[in-house]
């Protein structure tokens, strides 16, 4: 758990994907609430666990040879906090040991960002391979896309008009450019005001006269929020 939040913390200050790594089912239970903070925060952070060996008679190298072995071999492993992941996945052989981990840090980078699980078997953890190599510039994070030319229209329009407008905000902020950009569209459009739901990430400055306050169930505009005419709701880091 310590581990995960060191590895949250400087994933969310720096943007740059962070490793864990854990021990089999033990280790993945130990990791309690920091995978849901870190999922909460959108922290791209990579986490590994080994899996029991399944080989039990000296089949194959690192088979099983300890009573701990069968204690520890859980139905799915990944289930523990496959809820809280982006992706979880089970490396089986150490020939795509590299596609999968660049696959998992792809869904970890790509908004929404956060956590992704992998897990292997000691089998595949000591299997002998070729040393080969990927082109990186094929894995990247996917991109968001873009509004078409229509719905910028129509929602600039819907600002102009609208008599309460308000904007909901969350985890924009994590994106530090869109809140000098908020500011300004505050700035620009008579009457809008911005309800910051967040808590952890600054999206808009409490000292602006459009900002209401920063958690929407101790609002007291909250009936206002029930009598708006328009509402912006902006979730995304990359807004």
């Amino acid at each position: 758990m310590v581990a995960l939040s060191m590895a949250d913390g400087y994933a969310r200050l720096t943007r740059k994907p962070q490793c864990v790594i854990v021990h089999v089912d033990v280790g993945t239970q130990g990791l309690g609430a920091a995978v849901h903070n870190a999922s909460c925060g959108r922290a791209p952070v990579l986490i590994f666990a080994g899996l029991s060996p399944y080989t039990i008679e000296g089949e194959m190298r690192g088979s099983r040879t300890e009573y701990i072995h069968w204690i520890q071999d859980v139905p799915d492993q990944k289930q523990i906090v496959a809820q809280y992941c982006r992706y979880s996945g089970e490396i089986k052989t150490g020939k795509n040991v590299k596609q999968m981990v660049n696959r998992a840090l792809q869904f970890a980078r790509s908004d929404p960002a956060g956590p992704v699980y992998l897990c292997g078997a000691r089998e595949v953890m000591e299997e002998d391979i070729e040393p080969y190599k990927l082109d990186q510039g094929y894995w990247n994070p996917v991109e968001p896309a873009g509004l078409s030319q229509t719905a910028v229209k129509r929602i600039s329009e819907a600002l102009v008009e609208a008599k309460e407008p308000l904007i909901v905000t969350g985890y924009s902020g994590r994106n530090h450019d869109t809140v000098p950009a908020l500011v300004k569209l505050a700035d620009t459009v008579k009457g809008i005001r911005v309800l910051d739901t967040g808590g952890s990430d600054m999206c808009f400055p409490a000292d602006h006269r459009a900002w209401l306050v920063s958690i929407l169930n101790i609002c007291p505009q909250l009936r206002l929020i029930l009598e708006i005419t328009l509402l912006l709701y902006r979730v995304s880091d990359t807004e």
